[in-house]
């Protein structure tokens, strides 16, 4: 068994290594992570337009140096990031910590390049911070308590203030800007309700809420459920908030489900060993009395970049949001489980070191990018959907492992897992 782990676990980062070359000789291009530094928050035409217009297949947005990230808040298969969002050419991520060191969860900052730094999230109110959601110059997160922090110091190079601007369990945590009764507000969605508070955001702002009526539009197999790791199972993982120009909300979200049954559960911490992700969209319409959240209107199952990489890959489990590029045109983003190649430090040095060789320390980003409206392309961002061989034999791969009684091939080889 030992000898197994440790063959299998070489295995995954020279097929790492094969794919990273592979994909340069089969010209697999990655998007340009060059977005306007303009934090202003921007508003799409139509949503649902767009969402049609979504490309299956990731690129790669960006792959910031992560050297110097603190490995020892990291348990493998026990946790992993949280949220994932950009705020213009930065990339902000949330991480939960280990609950049997700390009683905080993280926050790291990246630019184009390398890690900035980070801090941690206020003491006494757990480790296991969720995802993050940024609007304008706010990001909120929820830690049981949702805490908002103001990430405009970032636009001169500076981390933000770790003394969160708002701390209130009343609000929800995933936030967009919309104008409300002629205000510019920030709009909280958490649970049933959805709370507004004009800006610029105070500690002493005060909220109005409004009620959410959901209204099922059809019936979804996608729906997610509160199961997570079992097999299957769909699971509402992340969830993002954009606005239309007539200040309609739009709420994506971003599900995911274990798949593949099989032999390298202890390796990765979970029944299976890839994941699926799929996007739906629900228009939210604010009435006299209270909101309206219709849907889903659209769903779309997405693939990452790296898919190849099994359940290692950039998946919507783990960090995942949605950033509008122009009116026209947004992309939904994520991250693998964690930043570099962490995720082979307790497995084999061997497998560790090989990767160290291709890709070191890096947080890779995926981006599935609306395809261009016309023949004009989105914000200056390559829409490039071709696939590299891998990624080929990645799909042929999983699909033999779904037919195929693994037991039974190893057992006949004498290997008993």
């Amino acid at each position: 068994m030992k000898y197994f782990k440790k063959s299998l676990a070489a295995f995954l980062a020279v097929l790492f290594a094969l794919s990273t070359f592979a994909a340069a000789a089969f010209g697999v291009a990655a998007a340009s992570s060059r977005v306007s530094k303009n934090t202003d928050f921007i508003a799409l035409n139509d949503p649902l337009e767009a969402f049609e217009r979504l490309s299956s297949f990731g690129v790669e947005l960006a792959a910031p140096d992560s050297r110097g990230f603190p490995e020892d808040i990291i348990v493998v298969n026990s946790n992993h990031i949280q949220g994932l969002a950009r705020y213009g050419d930065y990339t902000v991520i949330s991480v939960s910590g280990d609950h049997s060191v700390s009683d905080t969860g993280y926050f790291f900052f990246y630019n184009g390049q390398k890690l900035l730094g980070g801090f941690s999230s206020p003491e006494g109110l757990g480790s296991h911070v969720g995802a993050i959601s940024i609007a304008g110059d706010y990001m909120a997160c929820s830690v049981g308590t949702t805490i908002v922090y103001d990430l405009s110091p970032l636009k001169n190079g500076q981390i933000p203030n770790e003394t969160p601007l708002i701390a209130s369990g009343s609000l929800g945590s995933t936030i967009a800007i919309a104008n409300y009764q002629g205000q510019e507000s920030v709009f909280f969605l958490g649970g049933n309700s959805l709370k507004i508070l004009p800006l610029p955001l105070t500690a002493e702002s005060a909220a109005i809420t409004l009620p959410l009526e959901t209204q099922a539009v059809m019936s979804s197999e996608y729906d997610g459920t509160g199961e997570w790791g079992k097999l299957n199972a769909w699971t509402n993982d992340n969830e993002a908030l954009v606005t239309d120009t007539a200040n309609n909300l739009w709420l994506f979200r971003l599900n995911s489900r274990l798949t593949l049954p099989g032999k390298v559960a202890d390796l990765i911490g979970e029944e299976g060993m890839d994941y699926e992700d799929v996007a739906l969209l629900y228009k939210i319409e604010l009435t006299d009395s209270g909101a309206i959240m219709t849907g889903p209107l659209a769903s779309k199952k997405t693939e990452p970049y790296d898919s190849y990489l099994f359940a290692l890959g950039s998946h919507f489990r783990f960090g995942a949001s949605v950033q509008v590029l122009d009116a026209d045109n947004f992309a939904i983003i994520s991250t693998p489980s964690l930043p570099g190649n962490l995720f082979l430090k307790e497995i084999s040095g061997t497998a560790k070191g090989l990767l160290d060789l291709v890709k070191p320390n890096v947080l890779s980003i995926n981006a599935n990018i609306t395809r261009p409206l016309g023949a004009r392309p989105p914000a200056s961002i390559a829409n490039i959907e071709q696939r590299g061989l891998l990624n080929w034999l990645y799909q042929a791969l999983s699909w033999f492992l779904k037919i195929v009684n693994l037991d039974y091939f190893l057992g006949k080889l004498g290997i008993h897992i």
